[in-house]
């Protein structure tokens, strides 16, 4: 790979400089004051160079495809920022040691990724280059799914498409056209925008059926472009109007699965699991039933590393972004927590086999998480030490039985409640909505988190990478570049 992404290529750099070289000496002299002519001369032995040799003996070319990446995994943390990266470092540290212990992909920080997307304020008949670009716009998934998936940017609410419904060719698709073996896991429906955008192509991310329907009539050399669907989503795939998932069992050979025992012993080259109607439940709440996001990345891996022609993958950590949305401290670092265990899946794979490319970033942040509030000078991750499920199962637990908010609240934690806590609590209006709220309320003060906002904001978000290709990745980039990137990683 040449050059890092989205800059100019450095091959009409290196013939103007050639150029120079070959005018006669006097034109060189009477062109060029010394220094600037030394400085010149100097880079040049390098830039005018037709194969350099490499340490091994061979060509600068072909150290470049030697280094070039058999496999490529993506994992992207849906909502995750640099506050919601270090909430998870504070809440994970041990405390009876000195020092802040690392997360394990800390010392993979490569830069950062812009999020912005196409301005939505495109018309319809202008040409899809006419759109003005923004740079103050705030993304949401589909959008910038779509510009890791394909490389272009769109406007929000689409899944690989432009403005106008021109298609854009994903890299999930390239890969599987290539013979690679190919993949996505989530913790949403696999409909969702996230993994929709490397697989289908929409008009709107909220058409989930037709969503769905892609992932058997989207084809490649006749299979269906995604050979691992690892995540929730049986909603969208077994409907009256169409069995998606019998198709892809009885039609296309995939073995369906529906629980984490049947997925773990599945022996199967094309693999179907699907473990909630929708999202699957949170990290800290998972029953024994159905399998962690670790769990699932290690068993995508493992049936696509069977390709010799290697595999794409890509991994979502889905609820960081749906707890941030709530203004769920505790969900974010439930979700968080699973999240760096499928990134540890992918990491100690390519440790092993030295041919992976590992790509971590974020669509976007969500929330404005502040570690830090009213004046307050500290962030106190212990009370989230002592929550034994996420708010969204105390607020379940309460609607669906008689006792007091306070009492699940009491029940569900292992620290007092002090009365003025449980006088507010009990105050919450008996709704879906308000009842989560004030669990959450709760415990923001006790941990002294505070929100900007329940929806998305125009933060940049961290950019990890390690594995063949990624000294190309550094400093701040846009997601469509990072997206051009990937795609570069699995041409062939």
């Amino acid at each position: 790979m040449t050059g890092s992404p989205g800059s100019r290529p450095a091959e009409p750099r290196r013939l103007i400089i050639c150029a120079f070289m070959k005018m006669s000496p006097n034109i060189m002299r009477h062109t060029f004051r010394p220094l600037a002519m030394v400085l010149a001369i100097t880079f040049s032995l390098n830039a005018c160079a037709q194969s350099p040799a490499t340490p091994d003996g061979s060509s600068a070319a072909q150290a470049t495809d030697n280094s070039r990446p058999k496999n490529v995994i993506f994992l992207m943390g849906d909502g995750m920022g640099y506050a919601q990266v270090k909430a998870y470092r504070i809440f994970a540290d041990d405390p009876a040691k000195a020092g802040m212990d690392p997360l394990p992909f800390d010392g993979i920080l490569v830069g950062a990724v812009a999020t912005d997307p196409l301005s939505p304020h495109c018309d319809s008949d202008l040409d899809r280059l006419g759109c003005e670009y923004s740079p103050y716009e705030v993304t949401d998934s589909a959008s910038s799914a779509t510009a890791y998936a394909t490389g272009r940017d769109t406007v929000n609410g689409k899944i690989s498409e432009g403005h106008d419904g021109e298609r854009f060719s994903t890299v999930l698709e390239l890969a599987a056209q290539q013979g690679m073996g190919t993949g996505v896991v989530s913790t949403s429906q696999v409909t969702h925008a996230t993994p929709a955008a490397f697989v289908s192509h929409a008009s709107s991310r909220r058409n989930y059926p037709e969503i769905a329907d892609q992932f058997f009539d989207s084809q490649a050399n006749g299979k269906p472009v995604a050979q691992v669907i690892l995540g929730g989503g049986t909603r969208d795939f077994r409907r009256e109007d169409r069995d998606v998932a019998a198709e892809l069992v009885d039609k296309a050979g995939y073995t369906l699965v529906e629980d984490r025992a049947a997925m773990m012993s599945a022996d199967s080259d094309r693999l179907l699991g699907l473990f909630a109607p929708i999202g699957l439940p949170r990290h800290w709440d998972r029953p024994d039933t159905v399998p962690t996001l670790a769990e699932m990345t290690r068993k995508a891996i493992d049936v696509l590393s069977r390709d010799e022609d290697g595999f794409f993958l890509m991994v979502e950590g889905s609820q960081v972004d749906w707890a941030a949305h709530g203004n769920d401290i505790a969900g974010v670092v439930s979700e968080m927590e699973g999240f760096t265990q499928a990134i540890e899946v992918a990491l100690d794979f390519a440790r092993e086999k030295g041919d992976t490319l590992v790509v971590i970033t974020a669509d976007h942040e969500t929330g404005g998480l502040s570690l830090g509030r009213d004046h307050v000078y500290a962030w106190l991750p212990g009370p989230l030490r002592e929550v034994n499920v996420t708010p969204a199962v105390m607020a379940e637990q309460f609607l669906a039985g008689e006792k007091p908010l306070s009492d699940v609240v009491a029940g569900s934690v292992d620290f007092e409640l002090t009365e003025e806590e449980r006088q507010s609590l009990d105050q919450a209006e008996r709704e879906s909505s308000a009842v989560f709220a004030a669990i959450n309320e709760l415990i923001d003060l006790r941990t002294n988190t505070g929100w900007t906002t329940g929806g998305h904001t125009g933060m940049d978000v961290p950019l990890y990478a390690t594995g063949p290709g990624s000294e190309d990745l550094a400093g701040v980039m846009q997601n469509e570049a990072l997206g051009r990137f990937l795609i570069d990683a699995v041409q062939r």
